[in-house]
């Protein structure tokens, strides 16, 4: 009889674990629907988007020594050279010592826009940051980098 108890509760614990794989197995499969939606979705919506051209007179700056208790503010302008209006979406910087100030509306065709790039230092020693703005260029962002060296002063 006591045997019959076992086989039972091991019977009821591999049902219960059987139905733990497929509900994992389901939530993994939804997931990854939802995953190659979304990325199908995105395509679908950049290939139908118009893209512009940008010239950046200077896309790196090198800051020289600055103090570690100092900011730096640094300006990059963008002209948009194509014929399609620069829609910046977003500047994505390396770290929280670097913030982004841009403009947010549509840069139309001939004009030019500010990215400042404001570094606030961190830590002593030499620096290279870089911000990614993310906008309707054909690679999808353009790289802006800063460097220099942080000192005690």
């Amino acid at each position: 009889m006591q045997k019959d108890i076992n086989n039972s509760n091991l019977h009821q614990h591999y049902i219960t674990l059987k139905n733990k794989q497929i509900l994992l197995i389901s939530i993994c499969f939804f997931l990854l629907i939802g995953y190659v939606h979304i990325r199908l979705n995105n395509t679908k919506s950049l290939n139908n988007q118009e893209f512009a051209l940008v010239e950046i007179q200077k896309d790196s700056v090198h800051l020289g020594k600055i103090g570690f208790y100092s900011k730096k503010h640094v300006a990059f302008e963008i002209e948009n050279k194509g014929t399609n209006p620069l829609i910046i979406c977003t500047v994505s910087t390396a770290c929280g010592c670097t913030v982004a100030k841009y403009d947010k509306k549509p840069i139309p065709r001939g004009k030019t826009t500010t990215v400042v790039l404001e570094y606030k230092p961190n830590s002593l020693g030499y620096f290279n940051k870089t911000a990614d703005v993310v906008c309707n260029v054909p690679e999808g962002y353009v790289r802006l980098k800063i460097s220099g060296e942080v000192v005690e002063k």
